[in-house]
């Protein structure tokens, strides 16, 4: 399984485990619309409207999710690992896929995030 990773301002594709290091990308939950509903034009609540999500690097696409911001159960929740922003902060630029769920950010093809790398989908190498 190739686990990519999407860089969503540039619109690339990049390779498993990659660290991106922008700080302004389009915000996941609504994909850069800054509205969830196109019926109701309800306000996004991730990015408030803005389209963008503003994050300090380094940060990895969010595995959980696979950078789509929403909850896998319901698409009108946000992700619980990364909050609906389809990106998360990992602390070092270092990192290599997690061997628990193998890059996956689910633990057994459960619907739980993995413990060990708390649905990221890398650790610290």
């Amino acid at each position: 399984m190739e686990w990519k990773t999407f860089n969503f301002k540039s619109k690339r594709t990049g390779r498993k485990c990659v660290v991106l290091d922008k700080d302004v990308y389009i915000c996941g939950f609504c994909r850069g619309k800054g509205v969830v509903s196109s019926k109701n034009k309800r306000t996004c609540p991730v990015c408030l409207g803005e389209g963008t999500i503003k994050i300090h690097p380094p940060f990895v696409i969010c595995a959980y999710c696979n950078g789509r911001g929403r909850s896998l159960a319901n698409s009108n929740l946000s992700c619980i690992v990364c909050r609906g922003k389809g990106i998360v902060g990992v602390s070092t630029n270092q990192v290599r896929i997690c061997p628990d769920c193998k890059g996956t950010g689910r633990k057994g093809g459960g619907s739980l995030p993995c413990l060990t790398c708390r649905g990221k989908g890398v650790v610290e190498k």
